[in-house]
């Protein structure tokens, strides 16, 4: 594992953030292209890449391909088509019901081996779902969720993207050492700069006003997004794992990518329901 100080900017491009830039550029088109057109591309998408997660969620587990990602896999899909059919409720009641059932039946094939492996699995129908969930339901108010969802994008591809080369660039102390420990306040920082700084740019492109509040809530957005990255490597370190998978060049798997955009969504979701409407009609 590389030592978290500075690195120059020629091996900073050698260490892979040229590879992970071509890769979220082309991750980014599919998505904001989905993101645009909505319905059915979108529900569709999201569908696909909670089928995705699930695969990964067992590999992290400890798992394999078996029984119980199979029951995942279809609870997830039952909440995303409930979610794209306009009932988020419906959507909820399945991921407390599928939980429930994935905690509660006997040992099958697929399952984690660990102590805990049982509570663990089942806890993947909440954490990959519930993201689901609350991305279709932001992006179900036809112009306000178009543009919601690609400001929440950007916010979070800006932390990303912020975090990991302000952290290569400049090192420093680290932010969480026994969770993730290439991580440096220097990158945290950086990375929330950016976010406010996307957050602010996408409400300018919007025609939005009060561009000073959406900085900050573009800001908060990323320390979410952030700490969602931190989850995950917590996840990680518990089952002794690098990567979620292999499938995405520079980033891992799709959940290595997908961290913080996983938080960042149910942050926002709340936000709305506080609100009563999108974030960016607030101010």
């Amino acid at each position: 594992m590389k030592d978290v100080s500075a690195l120059p900017v020629a091996e900073l491009v050698k260490d892979g953030l040229v590879v992970r830039a071509l890769s979220a550029v082309v991750l980014a088109v599919p998505v904001l292209a989905a993101v645009y057109f909505g319905w059915p591309y979108f529900p569709l998408l999201t569908a696909a890449a909670a089928l995705i997660l699930a695969w990964e969620w067992t590999r992290v587990c400890g798992g394999r391909a078996g029984a119980k990602l199979v029951i995942l896999g279809a609870l997830l899909l039952a909440a995303v088509l409930a979610a794209a059919l306009a009932a988020p409720g419906i959507a909820l009641a399945v991921l407390g019901m599928g939980f429930a059932l994935l905690w509660a039946l006997p040992r099958l094939e697929g399952e984690p081996a660990s102590p805990h492996g049982r509570l663990w699995f089942a806890s993947g129908s909440l954490y990959v779902g519930i993201p689901c969930i609350a991305l279709i339901w932001l992006r179900g108010d036809a112009e306000a969720g178009r543009q919601t969802l690609i400001w929440l994008f950007a916010v979070v591809w800006a932390a990303d993207s912020g975090a990991y080369a302000m952290g290569r660039l400049i090192g420093g102390p680290r932010l969480a050492p026994a969770i993730s420990p290439n991580k440096t306040w220097a990158g945290f920082i950086g990375g929330v700069a950016c976010a406010g700084a996307a957050g602010a740019a996408l409400a300018a492109l919007f025609g939005r006003t009060g561009l000073l509040p959406l900085t900050l809530v573009g800001a908060a957005i990323g320390a979410v997004a952030e700490a969602g990255d931190l989850i995950e490597s917590w996840i990680k370190r518990h089952f002794h794992v690098k990567d979620a998978s292999d499938i995405i060049p520079g980033h891992g798997g799709l959940m290595d990518r997908a961290d913080g955009l996983l938080a960042a969504a149910a942050a926002m979701a709340l936000l709305e329901l506080i609100g009563k409407e999108s974030v960016l009609a607030w101010f």
